[in-house]
């Protein structure tokens, strides 16, 4: 559903005792814009719930630059549909997700690169002759503004392919759609209909909508959330 529908979906549940709208962009009534408020103010709310739900995954790649330690987010162009203007709109940097190879090579010596805490990092690659040392990177750290560094700082040119989740996005335009799957759209409205609820101090609406956002927030939860999985054995 868009957020025209999500939002006509909230007042249907409401009781609205009025015609759907036919759009969101002007001529609301108070009640209606409050609704447009709630639908929009949720949706954000159930990005920001979990910084790393799977709908909110992107994958992209860039190449380094010979004799250059650090990129930022806005370097590092994401190539996927979880841009802006070819530059992510990163929340997190997935660690486990980055590969580098050479260059122009099809990717043929691609390797995992392993993650360093940003202190370990600095005390290792930003230190003594460590600083001038020049080779193909086979470590990655991330600093506390969330820009790259790489270890040993690169001789050349590297494919950096990574995953990253991006930040909340809003829904503004009346075609507006939520990223995460179709079938968990109505959450939004339920929770929504909860905020009216809240406003009218309407307790039966509220179990109501409470009632509807515990299963389909678990439904989502269970798809769109990782599984913890136990680990090889230690011995």
């Amino acid at each position: 559903m868009n957020f025209l529908q999500l939002v006509n979906l909230a007042r249907s549940e409401a009781g609205v005792a009025s015609n759907d709208l036919a759009t969101l962009q002007s001529g609301l009534s108070a009640e209606s814009t409050r609704f447009k408020n709630w639908v929009a103010n949720e949706w954000v709310r159930i990005q920001s719930e979990h910084p790393d739900w799977e709908f909110m995954r992107f994958s992209g790649e860039f190449n380094t630059v010979a004799n250059q330690a650090m990129y930022t987010p806005q370097q590092a162009e994401a190539t996927s549909d979880g841009t802006a203007s070819g530059t992510p709109i990163l929340g997190n940097w997935k660690r486990d997700s980055f590969r580098i190879s050479t260059a122009g090579q099809n990717y043929q010596d691609e390797m995992l690169a392993g993650f360093l805490p940003w202190w370990q990092y600095r005390n290792l690659y930003q230190y003594g002759n460590m600083r001038s040392a020049r080779s193909r990177p086979v470590v990655f750290s991330i600093d506390p503004q969330k820009n790259l560094y790489f270890g040993i700082v690169p001789d050349g040119a590297y494919t950096i392919v990574y995953e990253f989740y991006r930040t909340p996005i809003t829904l503004s335009a009346d075609a507006d759609t939520p990223a995460m799957p179709a079938r968990f759209h109505e959450l939004i409205a339920f929770r929504a209909l909860r905020a009216y609820g809240i406003f009218m101090a309407a307790p039966e609406v509220i179990g109501r909508a409470d009632d509807q956002i515990s299963r389909i927030g678990a439904e989502l939860a269970v798809d769109q959330l990782q599984v913890i999985t136990s680990g090889p054995p230690l011995a």
